[in-house]
């Protein structure tokens, strides 16, 4: 059977897509994420080298950022969408940045499968079954706390 190649001008293309302007990179945008990165991920690694567990006990450090970037990420969701809903930077440089660095799913996976691989399974469960909760508390929290701002005096 003969193999057709085409180039890829003569593709099949979305009407949609030509109505979808092209995105840019905003070189500010990158360099607030950029340094929200990197202060999360210094926290994350203060916090964590500070406050090591053993493979075989619950990791609270994990836990804590985890739990601490729900509330901070719900927060700033309603702060950036409902009082300062003019902010460019400030969702960027804290939610993807900041919040980004600091909290890992993956983190949780490697903490959870460590204590399974160690006997601790019951543990491990705990320790899954208290993130989620703990998250989802956390991040209704931070909803209430950021509607306890007052709302921007529109003119």
């Amino acid at each position: 059977m003969a193999t057709t190649h085409h180039s890829y001008d003569e593709w099949p293309v979305d009407p949609d897509l030509e109505s979808i302007p092209t995105a840019r990179l905003d070189p500010w945008l990158i360099a607030v994420i950029a340094a929200g990165g990197f202060l999360g991920g210094v926290a994350r690694y203060q916090l964590v080298t500070a406050w090591s567990a053993a493979t075989t006990r619950f990791p609270w450090s994990t836990f804590a950022v985890n739990t601490a970037g729900a509330f901070i990420l719900a927060l700033l969701v309603i702060i950036t969408t409902e009082r300062l809903t003019t902010s460019t930077y400030l969702r960027p440089l804290i939610g993807t940045g900041f919040c980004g660095a600091l909290t890992t799913f993956s983190s949780v996976t490697v903490a959870t499968d460590e204590l399974a691989a160690h006997g601790h399974a019951a543990t491990a469960i705990w320790y899954v079954v208290a993130s989620v909760v703990a998250g989802a508390a956390a991040a209704i929290g931070g909803v209430v706390v950021g509607r306890t701002f007052p709302e921007r005096a529109t003119t």
